[in-house]
């Protein structure tokens, strides 16, 4: 689908935000100052309370009135970041979708930029770090899952991408219309196929209050996506049984000619393994077996949850501007 010389006026900017009243002022300021610099483009900002519990909704009242265009999305309790970023989406009127964190590590001033880009034709416009900020072992965790996730999905998703990117309305329709529930939107968006370019920044720190993201959070969020586009694991899983049976096979064998060479007088001194050995032996065994039943365990929990298809979030209220109530 060609997107030239479409109507490419409004920009649907969907923020989730948990528990975030101490950036709620910044981030609109900020969202405000980056659209009043768009001449030919409108900002319709869509922000979902995702159950928080904090001051953030009383905030967001408070302040979103200040823009222009803006929709507040409520959420009836904490569903997590996917299913609030899906609400969004299932909100947004734009000609393009932009996904964008709300602790502006992910600074709202690149949003031009994928506009630009958006506008010579491409479908697809995702934001991917230069550099980031967290240092020591976060740092390595992230940098191993860019890595590991890149390879386990052939490539298709750029690496060191998150959710901050645009898609246009095709892109943004397609998603829509997908059933399933358990959703990974940074390679959900690049699924289709269409057109795709990247735009590269610099992560910031974060900009007020501590992560929401815990690492037992950040491990789930990763095998989420692993398990949600790659069957990888699976594959692994049987090529480990394979190598593990070829080489038991073979220690197998020479076990059994040491023992014909000893009948024969040869090797009479041959060393029984000890109980040390076979322990270590079935212990190793065990913890594979285990591995492998948790990997296809999670894989059939998924379908699982797919197959009661139960609603990704639950909508508590919905609040806009008047140019929104004027559309309804």
């Amino acid at each position: 689908m060609d997107i030239a010389g479409k109507n490419m006026g409004l920009i649907s900017v969907v923020i989730p935000l948990y528990n975030e009243e101490d950036l709620v002022g910044e981030l609109l300021r900020r969202l405000q100052a980056m659209s009043s610099g768009l001449s030919e483009h409108a900002i319709e900002l869509i922000i979902v309370n995702d159950g928080s519990v904090d001051g953030t909704g009383v905030e967001l009242e408070k302040t979103l009135p200040g823009f222009p265009r803006w929709k507040l999305v409520t959420l009836a309790r904490n569903f997590g970041l996917q299913p609030a970023y899906k609400a969004g989406l299932d909100q947004a009127t734009g000609d393009a979708v932009i996904f964008m964190d709300g602790d502006l590590q992910d600074p709202p001033e690149v949003i031009p930029e994928l506009i630009g880009e958006w506008s010579k034709g491409n479908h697809v416009v995702v934001a991917c770090r230069d550099s980031r900020k967290e240092r020591g072992f976060r740092r390595l965790c992230f940098d191993a899952f860019h890595r590991l996730f890149y390879w386990l999905t052939e490539g298709f998703v750029p690496q060191n991408s998150g959710m901050f990117g645009l898609m246009d309305r095709a892109v943004a329709d397609h998603l829509k219309s997908l059933p399933e529930c358990n959703l990974f939107f940074p390679a959900l968006r690049c699924w289709p196929g269409f057109t795709q370019s990247v735009v590269t920044y610099n992560r910031d720190e974060r900009y007020a209050g501590d992560t929401k993201q815990s690492f037992g959070r950040l491990f789930r969020y990763a095998w989420d996506g692993i398990t949600s586009f790659s069957d990888k694991p699976l594959q692994m899983i049987t090529l480990m049984g394979v190598v593990i049976s070829l080489a038991s096979f073979s220690i197998g064998l020479v076990l059994i000619l040491f023992r014909l060479l000893q009948l024969f007088g040869w090797f009479s001194e041959l060393a029984v393994m000890g109980y040390t050995s076979m322990i270590l032996a079935i212990l190793f065994m065990g913890g594979l077996q285990m591995i492998a039943l948790g990997v296809i365990g999670n894989y059939m929990s998924r379908i699982y949850q797919e197959v009661k298809q139960r609603p990704a979030y639950i909508l508590s209220h919905l609040k806009g501007s008047k140019q929104d109530d004027d559309n309804e």
